[in-house]
């Protein structure tokens, strides 16, 4: 718990509010536990955590991945991974260079960057995490058009 403890100690309010929204409950239940318990010590009910969420806009633009877009944090999870997905991806040459990499036997890496107060995912290359915004709102589309052809 040691360090969970550190780490809570780094953020800030607003940043402290956006991890109780949103990552609170990736944790196990005894983690949770000790989480609400700081939160509680700092005086953070949920009229507090709401209330400093609404008036944190966050940015409007990432800034070369160095800020999350929803808290504005710059506490951000940075990992090399392995680039497996190519698919439906614009045409830019990275294909073709992770295909080349693969007959070598070399594998393609790239950055996968998530906040760590959040949990908002800034760049996911393999597009692994489901609640990735661009991924709801081609589901949203896909299905809006589904409905609308399927009910002709």
């Amino acid at each position: 718990m040691h360090k969970v403890h550190e780490f809570l100690s780094e953020l800030n309010e607003t940043e402290l509010a956006y991890f109780a929204k949103f990552k609170l409950k990736t944790y196990m239940p005894e983690t949770q536990r000790e989480i609400e318990k700081y939160i509680e010590r700092k005086g953070m009910g949920a009229e507090k955590i709401e209330k400093l969420i609404a008036e944190n806009n966050g940015i409007s633009e990432i800034s070369k991945n160095e800020t999350c877009p929803r808290c504005g944090s710059q506490k951000l999870l940075k990992r090399k991974v392995e680039w497996t997905n190519t698919i439906d991806k614009p045409f830019n040459g990275d294909d073709e260079v992770a295909a080349l990499d693969g007959f070598s036997g070399q594998a393609t890496i790239k950055d996968e960057i998530s906040c760590n107060v959040c949990g908002f995912w800034i760049e996911d290359p393999n597009r692994e995490n489901p609640t990735n915004f661009t991924q709801k709102i081609k589901g949203s589309v896909i299905g809006f058009i589904d409905g609308i052809l399927g009910s002709s």
